[in-house]
């Protein structure tokens, strides 16, 4: 049974300020902060981006905010600013048909978090490593070494939406490794998973510039983001990539075999009202177009 000298503290605005050192509401998307609370100070006017608090000058790599969004439930973590650590708590919150992303950050840098077990406290930049680690296993294809399919829920979003406000053209571009499952029939799974990852690596050395990137969107299947490229340099892209993957020589157990690779690019300019499945979708219809064109080539 709860006393009733203490039930009343589970609404007190104390116990808020005892976890909390800021608090923001955040729009994932946008990466825009609206309002921000620390202890001392209330400011009602834009915070500006959520991520420039951690100085860092680019989105975080794993965004429970944006995972929160999209998902609809409580996401927490650990992350560094400087030679501070926070714990993040962001919690989803509609309102008025709008959901927003409430953070909680507490300095956790005193705490436990520190303690190594033996007495001692682990330094704060080998701490810094292991989160910056953690948070990128949290977006890495285990198997390939790309980014997974979470990474594409989360990040597809956010650079879909700033293309739609610099009113600049973005491309997305479905990879299918030709006929995978002879692969598998023929040499084994375990070859199957060299191939996977071969092509993966060569995908990813084909991109060029920071904001293009490759995820593995399932099965045999891969994303390519390339965010702001003209229609005639993604084209020329694709079919580097296409070549690229013709070209490799695949080993496994004293056995060499090749693969060959399917696109289908969508490239056009976001109004920011599509869905992110909208895009993907048509991205996807231009592979299967490649399919049935004879494979091994890039349809747009």
């Amino acid at each position: 049974m709860r006393d009733d000298n203490t039930k009343d503290f589970l609404g007190c605005e104390m116990i808020l300020d005892k976890i909390s050192d800021i608090t923001r509401i955040v729009d994932p998307q946008s990466k825009r902060v609206s309002d921000h609370k620390n202890r001392d100070t209330v400011v009602l006017e834009s915070e500006g981006h959520c991520f420039d608090f951690w100085g860092k000058g680019t989105t975080c790599k794993n965004c429970i905010s944006m995972r929160a969004y999209n998902e609809n439930r409580t996401f927490v973590k650990i992350e560094t600013c400087l030679d501070r650590a926070y714990l993040i708590t962001a919690i989803p919150c509609d309102v008025d048909d709008t959901r927003v992303v409430v953070e909680i950050l507490k300095d956790v840098t005193a705490s436990y978090w520190f303690d190594v077990g033996d007495g001692n406290n682990i330094d704060i930049g080998d701490f810094q490593m292991l989160i910056e680690r953690l948070n990128e296993i949290a977006f890495i294809d285990s198997l390939t070494g790309v980014y997974n399919r979470r990474y594409i829920d989360e990040k597809l979003p956010v650079d879909l939406l700033n293309a739609a406000l610099m009113s600049k053209e973005v491309s997305i571009i479905m990879v299918d490794i030709d006929y995978f499952k002879i692969v598998n029939d023929s040499y084994g799974h375990l070859a199957g998973d060299q191939a996977l990852k071969k092509v993966a690596k060569t995908l990813s050395q084909c991109l060029r510039r920071d904001s293009d990137w490759v995820a593995r969107y399932g099965g045999e299947e891969f994303l390519v983001c390339m965010p702001g490229a003209k229609l005639s340099t993604v084209i020329e892209m694709t079919e580097f990539m296409r070549e690229s993957i013709e070209r490799l020589a695949i080993e496994f157990e004293g056995k060499e075999f090749s693969v060959t690779g399917s696109f289908g690019i969508y490239n056009t300019k976001p109004s920011g009202r599509e869905s992110v499945d909208d895009f993907i979708r048509i991205a996807d219809e231009k592979l299967y177009l490649a399919k049935e064109n004879g494979r091994n080539r890039v349809e747009y």
